[in-house]
């Protein structure tokens, strides 16, 4: 079995490769890279297995390394979730991987996307894992950042156009808490208590509001 680190590799240099580690289409920025995306991801499976008993946590971390390799290739009527389950598979059996933990894998790959599992009885914890872990990615720091970004890009753009790009992307994404397991839980309420604070503090900055935030005072 190789390496996380190397099977990371693998799965960002096939996306380089065939030119789909940056996101096309009118919502694409450039800026946003998709073995990113996939590695930090990663890292939030790492987190919320550490310390989880009765769980298979190389799966979990294997399959977050390939969730999103399908994007490199899209057959019409596939989704990526699909075609990253037929690369995570090919890679396996060519790893001579356990068949039973090869099953695992593929599963998780091919259902992460499919969100309404979450809340489902008798979803594995495997694949609720791996789904709060994609996320808790991009959300927080990172969305408020992202929304920055994406608004600086613009042809014309303000600092109360971004505080405007904010509302409507990184606090509305995160009013309602999706988690499932009671680390995810805790993680995604710190995110939104960071995102409700920075919000405050910048509509003051701009005079937006009258009273200063209580964390100002």
């Amino acid at each position: 079995m190789n390496t996380y680190e190397q099977m990371f590799r693998y799965v960002k240099d096939y996306l380089v490769k065939t030119g789909c580690d940056e996101a096309s289409g009118t919502n694409a920025y450039h800026f946003r890279k998709r073995s990113e995306h996939i590695w930090r991801v990663f890292l939030w499976a790492k987190r919320l297995t550490d310390g989880e008993n009765g769980i298979h946590t190389e799966a979990v971390l294997t399959a977050a390394i390939f969730h999103d390799i399908g994007y490199a290739l899209l057959p019409e009527g596939m989704q990526h979730a699909e075609n990253s389950a037929i690369l995570c598979e090919r890679y396996l059996a060519e790893s001579s991987c356990d068949r039973a933990f090869t099953d695992l894998v593929t599963y998780l790959v091919k259902n992460h996307s499919r969100k309404n599992l979450m809340q489902a009885a008798g979803t594995p914890l495997e694949l609720i894992l791996l789904m709060e872990a994609d996320l808790l990615d991009e959300t927080g720091a990172l969305s408020i950042v992202w929304d920055c970004m994406a608004e600086g890009a613009a042809e014309t753009s303000s600092f109360e156009k971004a505080y405007r790009h904010i509302l409507n992307y990184s606090c509305k994404g995160m009013s309602v808490n999706p988690m499932v397991t009671e680390k995810a839980k805790a993680f995604w309420e710190k995110k939104q208590r960071l995102v409700a604070m920075f919000v405050e503090h910048l509509s003051y900055d701009l005079g937006l509001m009258d009273t200063p935030p209580a964390s100002i005072i």
